[in-house]
C-alpha cells in the first residue's frame, strides 16, 4: 500500500474540481486531484459546450425560416441531420481536448487515476493501493442522471440527456421527460430543428417558473 499526504485532496477533475485545485495551489497548499473517469468536464463532453453547438445549428434554421417575415426569402430549409451531428460532434471532441490538456499540463505527481472512497475524515483509498492522507478533502464528483425503474423496460429507446451528443443523427421524433432549463433546451433545439418533440413534466411550471 502507497501512502500520500497532501494539505488538500479533491475527487473529481471537472469544472469545480480544476477550481478548488488551482485555488489550493494559489494559497501555496500541496494538492492533489483524483479522477477515476475520463478527464474532460461535464461542461465540455455533454454539458454547455455541446448544448450550444446544437442551439446554433437550431437557431440558424430558425432564421431562415423566420427570414419571410423580414421580407427575405432563403427557399425551402434542408436540414442534413448527420452533418448536423457531425459538427456538434467534432467540435465538442476539441473543447474536450483543449480540457485534458489542461489537465494533463498538471504535474503527474499531483494527479491520481483512480476512484476515491472514504477510511476515515481526513483520508482517502485510491483504487486498490493507494492511501491518500489530506488535512481537507474536496468532494466535486459532479452528478449522474438517474432512470426511474418504470422507464427502463424502454431499453435503448430511452436516453439521458448525455447521450444526446454522441448521436450520428437526429431522429424522427423526442419524447422529452422534464421541463426543467436542459429539457426545455434541448427540447426547443430538436423542434427547431426538425425533430417532432413532446414535452412531459410532473407540473405546469417551465424552467421551474
Amino acid at each position: 500500500m502507497k501512502t500520500l499526504k497532501f494539505d488538500v485532496a479533491v475527487i473529481g477533475a471537472g469544472s469545480a474540481g480544476m477550481s478548488a485545485y488551482r485555488a489550493a495551489k494559489a494559497r501555496g497548499k500541496s494538492v492533489v486531484l483524483i479522477e477515476g473517469g475520463p478527464y474532460g468536464t461535464t461542461c465540455a463532453r455533454v454539458g454547455c459546450m455541446p448544448s450550444k453547438l446544437l442551439i446554433a445549428a437550431a437557431e440558424a434554421a430558425h432564421a431562415i425560416s423566420a427570414a419571410p417575415g423580414f421580407g427575405v426569402h432563403a427557399g425551402a430549409v434542408r436540414i442534413d441531420g448527420k452533418a448536423v451531428m457531425q459538427r456538434v460532434k467534432s467540435e465538442r471532441d476539441r473543447f474536450v481536448g483543449f480540457v485534458v490538456q489542461g489537465v494533463e499540463a498538471i504535474d503527474a505527481a499531483e494527479r491520481l487515476r483512480g476512484y476515491a472512497r472514504f477510511t476515515s475524515a481526513d483520508s482517502l483509498l485510491v483504487g486498490d493501493d493507494t492511501q491518500v492522507n489530506a488535512e481537507r478533502i474536496v468532494i466535486a464528483t459532479g452528478s449522474t442522471p438517474q432512470i426511474p425503474q418504470e422507464l427502463r423496460g424502454l431499453g435503448k429507446r430511452l436516453i439521458t440527456s448525455d447521450d444526446v451528443f454522441d448521436w450520428d443523427d437526429l431522429p424522427e421524433s423526442v419524447a422529452v421527460i422534464g421541463a426543467g432549463v436542459i429539457g426545455l433546451e434541448l427540447g426547443l433545439a430538436l423542434q427547431r430543428l426538425g425533430v417532432r418533440v413532446a414535452l412531459f413534466a410532473r407540473s405546469g411550471r417551465l424552467a421551474q417558473l
